[in-house]
């Protein structure tokens, strides 16, 4: 099975293969207005940022609902996105992402 055959996660992919990391880091940290900030890190640094080899988007997801998308540039933007949401916990924050090279990505978290 290819990497561009499934949605690949730390459980059913070895990133390692890559020699790139590929899954997206979420952090999630509440505002002082109650609602949540969830930052979408790719790579933290580690992912090839090139014209032939970038990260073309990165979305939010909660409890499996889309919420949004960021898109990225080659070479000139980093994968990074911040996402200031109304939430309610418990919920699932899931960020997908999508290499040019190696398909799609998938990290979760949850709150509450």
């Amino acid at each position: 099975m290819s990497l561009f055959d499934q949605i690949n996660t730390a459980g059913n992919s070895n990133e390692d293969a890559t020699k790139e990391k590929h899954l997206p880091t979420i952090s999630v940290s509440k505002t002082d207005t109650g609602r949540y900030l969830v930052h979408i890190d790719v790579g933290q640094g580690k992912h090839p940022n090139e014209m032939d080899h970038w990260i073309q988007w990165a979305e939010l997801r909660v409890n499996g609902l889309f919420i949004g998308r960021a898109e990225f540039s080659a070479k000139i933007m980093e994968p990074v996105a911040d996402f200031v949401v109304n939430i309610e916990s418990p919920c699932q924050i899931s960020a997908l992402i999508r290499c040019n090279k190696h398909g799609l990505w998938e990290s979760s978290t949850s709150i509450g």
